[in-house]
């Protein structure tokens, strides 16, 4: 993976995380998430954007974060990996954020057990920690077909 480049960044609670912009983000506000009875815990439900069926995972449950506030706007960071594609369900969006090779350390020992699963490393900004999400590692965690 290529640590520098250009990151989509976001908040859950208030860990700062970013995914590389190549694996082809968006920003969407307000989707109607249609459940799925049965389904995966960390799979809010799925949702419609201009005829893709999109497959939206509640970053909360995904880091075992408790539920966000009542009354919270969805937010939707979508990215695609092999061949399918997905939203995670987000508290804040941050900006696109360049960040260079030389910012770039392995991930803190004493970071969250469930967060520090899918990240990849940390990119020491000026005033935080820019968490890089691996992206495949998020979906591939999550058991997508139940039996």
């Amino acid at each position: 993976m290529n640590r520098a480049g250009s990151y989509a960044t976001f908040y859950v609670g208030n860990l700062f995380f970013g995914i590389p912009i190549a694996v082809g983000v968006e920003v969407t506000m307000g989707q109607e998430v249609t459940p799925v009875p049965l389904g995966p815990k960390e799979v809010a439900g799925f949702f419609n954007l201009r005829g893709h069926i999109v497959t939206a995972i509640d970053m909360r449950t995904r880091l075992n974060m408790s539920v966000a506030p009542a009354g919270t706007d969805a937010l939707s960071i979508f990215f695609q990996d092999q061949d399918h594609l997905f939203a995670l369900l987000v508290d804040r969006v941050g900006d696109f954020t360049e960040v260079t090779e030389q910012t770039f350390e392995e991930t803190p020992s004493n970071l969250d057990p469930n967060a520090r699963e899918l990240i990849v490393g940390v990119h020491k900004l000026a005033d935080k920690l820019l968490l890089v999400l691996d992206t495949h590692k998020i979906v591939s965690g999550i058991d997508l077909v139940q039996s």
